[in-house]
This record gives C-alpha cells, sequence and structure tokens, in this order.
C-alpha cells in the first residue's frame, strides 16, 4: 500500500493542484480545508504525512501541528506558508516540523521532499 498523504489547505485550487500531483506519483491522498477536518483523520493515523498551510480559517496550520504531533509523535508534517517569518520558520520546527516551505509551491520540490521525508519510512502493508 502506498504512503498516506494528508493536505490541509485552504485555497482550493492549490489544494486539488497539489492533491492530482502526488495521486501522481502514486501516493493514497486525502485533501481537507481546515485544521478542523484534519484532525479526525490524524487521530485514526491515516496519514504518513501531512503538507499544511501556515494560516487557515479556525485553527492555524502550526497549532494544527502541535496537536497533530501529540496523536502521533512519528507523524511527518510540512508546513508552507505564503507569508513566510523567521518567527514562523522556527515555531514551526520547534513544534516538530519536518520542513518549512514558502509559497509558491513548486511541484518537483515538494516531490523531492516528500520522498526524502518518507524515505525512512516503509510503505504500509495491506
Amino acid at each position: 500500500m502506498p504512503h498516506r498523504i494528508l493536505i490541509i489547505e485552504d485555497e482550493e485550487t492549490l489544494r486539488e493542484s497539489l492533491k492530482r500531483v502526488l495521486l501522481k506519483e502514486g501516493y493514497d491522498v486525502q485533501a481537507v480545508e481546515s485544521a478542523e477536518a484534519a484532525l479526525p483523520i490524524v487521530a485514526e493515523k491515516w496519514c504518513d504525512l501531512i503538507v499544511t498551510d501556515i494560516i487557515l480559517p479556525g485553527q492555524s496550520g502550526l497549532e494544527c501541528l502541535k496537536k497533530c504531533r501529540q496523536k502521533n509523535p512519528d507523524l511527518i508534517v510540512i508546513i508552507m506558508t505564503a507569508y513566510a517569518t523567521i518567527e514562523s520558520a522556527v515555531e514551526a520546527i520547534r513544534a516538530g516540523a519536518y520542513e518549512y516551505i514558502v509559497k509558491p509551491v513548486v511541484h518537483d520540490e515538494l516531490k523531492d521532499l516528500i520522498k526524502r521525508a518518507l524515505a525512512g519510512k516503509p510503505e504500509r502493508r495491506r
């Protein structure tokens, strides 16, 4: 079974674009628009990796990162933002983010980053 990736992005165009790209790479992908929608999926331990925006409606991506890592400490989380600051980058890494990337997201760079992040995780067994 392929690795499972959860995308948390409130901008529909980007969310669907990332989903298409990662599905083509052979990943099992779910995409949601908010942290609140993501938390039940994480609680089920459905995903191996999350790609999340920092600025989301309701809870921020950083709050989501902290809650997700509490539920599953082995979860890999990549934070993305259009409004990068040193402070938010430091906070994300301290909270356990694998990487902090700046939008616009370059698909090839994200695919490479995800491959590196998942390299140490065995693929799921049926």
